[in-house]
């Protein structure tokens, strides 16, 4: 069992998923943000 080469499941990273993923968190927040003002 020891002498077995360990397998490494990897991906290439696809091009613009950072962007978008900042561009969904940035709209989650300020909905959220716009949903505190809304009920203060």
């Amino acid at each position: 069992m020891e002498d077995e080469e360990k397998m490494e499941l990897s991906h290439e990273p696809v091009p613009g998923y950072r962007t978008v993923f900042y561009i969904a968190m940035a709209v989650a927040v300020a909905y959220l943000g716009f949903i505190f003002i809304r009920c203060l």
